[in-house]
């Protein structure tokens, strides 16, 4: 350090020195930062203004993954795209009316439709959607919905061995309920352009008629 850098002190002085006495020529004493330099600093996310509104740049938003509301029923479908995720979770009821009371499995929300099972559902599924699908948040981490479980019992889309075993504590299968099976399937996209693998489930034909025991 050069001696005309250095600074003395009195032993006998009980005050701190002043940092504005002691600054040089290369020492900034502006207090405003130039918004040029916002592009440089690394790790700061930057709004960006869309009609009035500040929101995340698109390369910035993530691409939300749905999964199957039915996950406990060891489905595993998952979708990028909504629509196709809310058609394949209703297939599940298999042509049957959802429920009219539902609920959040992630938060306290609910809703009860006095004769409207679907519009029940299609609000239960927005809300999954934006508030917590959007937002990173999984299924797995997900409440049990005992209400849901005895309401497929009652409607025969899931027997009295997977009611049980749902009921019991296990809320995630260890197979599928055994009205269903798996058939690999390929559907053609909305754009018509792309061709994609996934995995459909579709109701078993049950033969008709008594049965020999």
């Amino acid at each position: 350090m050069a001696p005309g850098a250095m600074i003395h002190q009195s032993a006998a002085s009980a005050r701190p020195p002043s940092l504005v006495s002691y600054l040089t020529e290369a020492t900034p004493t502006e207090t405003s930062i130039s918004t040029g330099l916002a592009n440089h600093l690394s790790g700061a996310v930057l709004l960006e203004e869309n009609n009035g509104v500040l929101e995340l740049p698109r390369t910035q938003v993530p691409v939300p993954v749905y999964e199957c509301a039915f996950w406990f029923l060891n489905c595993g479908y998952i979708s990028q795209n909504h629509e196709e995720w809310m058609t394949h979770c209703e297939s599940h009821f298999r042509g049957e009316e959802p429920p009219r009371s539902v609920q959040c499995p992630l938060c306290e929300w609910r809703i009860s439709s006095s004769n409207d099972g679907r519009m029940s559902w299609h609000a239960r599924m927005q809300h999954v959607a934006t508030e917590h699908t959007m937002l990173g948040q999984t299924l797995r981490t997900s409440r049990p919905d005992f209400d849901l479980y005895r309401y497929l019992w009652k409607m025969r889309l899931i027997d009295d061995q997977d009611y049980k075993e749902l009921q019991g504590g296990n809320h995630n299968l260890i197979r599928r309920p055994g009205n269903f099976t798996e058939s690999g399937g390929r559907e053609r996209r909305r754009e018509g352009a792309e061709r994609r693998h996934r995995r459909q489930h579709v109701t078993a034909t049950r033969p008709s008629g008594p049965q020999p025991v």
